[in-house]
């Protein structure tokens, strides 16, 4: 009796927090409303991006720009075979960093000051060393992140319990059937949403989902939400498609402006519910941009952030696994020096398309997505252009 009367209580007061939650967001949404009325957060969107380029270039110029974010692209092994993989894991093969390697990085970018080594792959925990390394992170006073498929998740909780990561990042590309389609691997959808469980559990606060969303699966957002905000998921990230890897010339990925549209529209109503974002690949979004993300379009490339490759190659691009793009390998400078000296053409952009040159949109969006530009897929201004907010701003 007594614990019923327990779990009755938890349970009310998970509806009563899940209320407020909610009427929280709507106090918020409609307050940015009146402020999107009253034409702030458009000069807001619009010189967001110029003032941080200025803050990064005044910071290198005194020689203290430091990565907010290294991001260790640990294997490009992976137990998945994702149909939109941008690394084209599995299939691309290199002399990988050794232990020794990657934690002696570690412990230069903590003389750096840097705060946060995010790890992705391929799939991280197919790699033998990968919790000596995570210690060794924690050991260096580091914050970490982990992003991966969740399939492997349940082999290894004790060592998730022991190294708790800051946030957990992964990845649902629809319901359980299209998702495991595109992803390789059946089975897949379940054991992803059971490690967002168990990641709740042992107390990670950022429990991040990304959602590719493609011509096959745009129909099921509506059902995916309720998935989603029935889960563990505590952010939604809906990415559009991304012309690398394996998506790299290949139109059926691709989303039509009708499509497109769509999107849109559905993460601005589902904002009203649920955190949720458009993906920074979408580029510039101009009047919309702060009714699809928390924070207009800025690419840190190179200025806030940069990758290390499971090679050792630094790349600036999170996106555009192509090494022609390296900045330098740590296997023959020191991070440091990579970055301080590489990255040229992040911190001083020269955006050689004439028509973005012409658009009075180019200082607020600089080409947009570095990454996206390499499939001409770097313009959506034919579709927020067209809202009514826009044309009248």
């Amino acid at each position: 009796m007594e614990r019923e009367r327990e779990r009755k209580e938890k349970e009310k007061k998970r509806e009563k927090d899940k209320k407020r939650e909610k009427n929280m967001k709507n106090v918020l949404h409609n307050a940015k409303n009146v402020i999107y009325r009253s034409g702030m957060l458009n000069v807001y969107s619009e010189y967001y991006l110029r003032c941080k380029l200025l803050s990064c270039k005044l910071k290198q110029r005194f020689n203290i720009l430091v990565p907010g974010t290294v991001l260790w692209l640990s294997t490009y092994n992976c137990n998945f075979y994702c149909k939109h993989c941008e690394a084209n894991a599995g299939d691309t093969h290199v002399p990988e960093l050794s232990t020794k390697e990657i934690c002696d990085v570690i412990t230069e970018l903590r003389k750096m000051n840097v705060k946060m080594f995010s790890i992705t792959g391929g799939e991280p925990l197919v790699r033998k060393d990968i919790f000596q390394v995570i210690q060794h992170v924690i050991d260096s006073g580091m914050e970490y992140g982990i992003a991966s498929n969740g399939y492997l998740v349940t082999k290894f909780e004790e060592e998730f319990r022991k190294m708790r990561p800051y946030d957990y990042f992964t990845s649902i590309d629809g319901l359980e059937r299209t998702n495991d389609e595109i992803r390789g691997v059946k089975g897949a959808f379940r054991r992803n949403l059971e490690a967002l469980e168990f990641f709740k559990s042992i107390g990670v606060k950022h429990r991040l989902v990304n959602t590719v969303v493609l011509p096959n699966n745009i129909e099921q957002l509506p059902e995916l939400k309720k998935v989603i905000m029935n889960s563990a998921t505590t952010f939604w990230r809906l990415s559009v498609p991304i012309p690398v890897g394996r998506a790299k010339d290949n139109d059926k990925m691709s989303l039509n402006n009708e499509q497109l549209k769509y999107l849109f529209d559905f993460v601005i109503d589902t904002s009203k519910e649920f955190d949720i974002e458009l993906s920074d690949e979408a580029g510039y979004l101009g009047c919309q941009s702060l009714k699809l993300r928390s924070r207009p379009f800025f690419c840190g490339a190179g200025l806030t952030k940069c990758y290390i490759m499971p090679d050792g190659e630094v790349l600036g691009c999170s996106i555009f696994y192509d090494n022609e793009f390296s900045e330098g390998n740590i296997r023959n400078k020191s991070f440091k020096e990579i970055w301080q000296t590489g990255f040229s053409r992040f911190r001083n952009p020269q955006c050689a398309d004439e028509k973005c040159m012409s658009c009075k949109h180019i200082k607020s969006c600089q080409g947009g997505c570095w990454g996206m530009r390499s499939g001409n897929k770097h313009c959506y201004k034919d579709i927020w252009e067209k809202n009514i907010d826009c044309a009248n701003s």
